[in-house]
C-alpha cells in the first residue's frame, strides 16, 4: 500500500546537514537495500525514455515527447524521499509519486528542455559570433545551463517529498532556488558528479535502464532534504 502524504515535520530536531560523501555513501546503502523496489522503477523510467527514443527516430515530432520521462522520474524521487525519511517505500509509492505530481512533473520536464534548448543555442551561436559580444553571450548561457542542472537536482526530491505535499511546483522550484543559493559550491559539486555518473551509466546501458536514475535520485535527496529542513527551520526561528 502507498504511504500516505505527512505534513511538513514541526519537530525542532533537525538532522545535521550531510557531507556529499555521506550522501553518496547512504544513497549507496539504500539502494543495496530497497534495489527490489528501486530497480523497477527505474525500468519503467527507462522504457519510457526508449519509447520516446524510438517513436522520433521513426518520426521526429515525437521526440517533443521527451518531457513524459519527467513523470516517473517524480514516482522514482517519491520513493526516494520516503527511503530517506525512513518511512518505507514500496513500488505503491512510485505510482503514487506519479499519479500525485504528474501534473508539475510535465510542466517542470517541459519548461526545463526549453530552456536547455534555449541555453545551449546560444552557447553555440556565441562561439559562431567569435569576438567577444558572442563570447559572453556564450559564457552566459553555460553558466545558465549549469544553473539550471542545479535547480533541478534540487527540485526533484522536493517536489516529490512527502512532507511537502502542500507546495505547488512554483513553491517548490522557489525553495530549490534557495537551497542552490545557500549552498551554491556543494550544489554545483553535486550536480557535476550526478551528471558524470548518469554519462557513465548511460555508456553502460543496463546500469542507466536499472539502476543509474534510481540511485543519483537518492544521492539528491539525501542531501537535498536535510539542507530544505535546515534553512526553513532557520526561517521559522528567526520569525519567532
Amino acid at each position: 500500500m502507498a504511504a500516505t502524504a505527512r505534513p511538513a515535520s514541526t519537530d525542532d530536531s533537525i538532522a545535521p546537514e550531510p557531507r556529499l560523501g555521506t550522501a553518496f555513501r547512504k544513497a549507496g546503502q539504500d539502494f543495496y537495500f530497497n534495489s527490489w523496489r528501486l530497480v523497477p522503477a527505474n525500468l519503467v523510467w527507462a522504457v519510457a525514455l526508449g519509447a520516446v527514443v524510438v517513436g522520433a527516430i521513426v518520426w521526429l515530432p515525437a521526440a517533443l515527447l521527451i518531457s513524459v520521462v519527467a513523470v516517473p522520474l517524480a514516482g522514482i524521487h517519491r520513493m526516494a524521499a520516503l527511503i530517506v525519511r525512513e518511512d518505507g517505500a514500496t513500488f505503491g509509492d512510485f505510482i503514487d509519486g506519479m499519479r500525485r505530481r504528474a501534473g508539475a512533473a510535465l510542466v517542470a520536464g517541459v519548461i526545463s528542455i526549453i530552456l536547455a534548448i534555449v541555453f545551449w543555442s546560444n552557447v553555440i551561436l556565441g562561439l559562431q559570433i567569435d569576438n567577444p559580444v558572442g563570447w559572453f553571450l556564450s559564457a552566459t548561457a553555460a553558466y545558465a545551463e549549469v544553473a539550471l542542472a542545479m535547480v533541478l537536482v534540487a527540485f526533484w526530491p522536493l517536489l516529490a517529498d512527502p512532507r511537502r505535499e502542500h507546495l505547488s511546483g512554483r513553491r517548490a522550484l522557489v525553495l530549490a532556488g534557495l537551497v542552490c543559493l545557500a549552498r551554491p559550491g556543494r550544489m554545483f559539486i553535486l550536480t557535476l558528479l550526478i551528471g558524470a555518473l548518469l554519462v557513465a551509466a548511460t555508456a553502460i546501458l543496463p546500469a542507466i535502464a536499472l539502476v543509474g536514475v534510481s540511485y543519483v535520485s537518492l544521492v539528491a535527496t539525501h542531501y537535498v532534504l536535510p539542507l530544505a529542513d535546515n534553512l526553513e527551520s532557520a526561517a521559522v526561528t528567526r520569525v519567532r
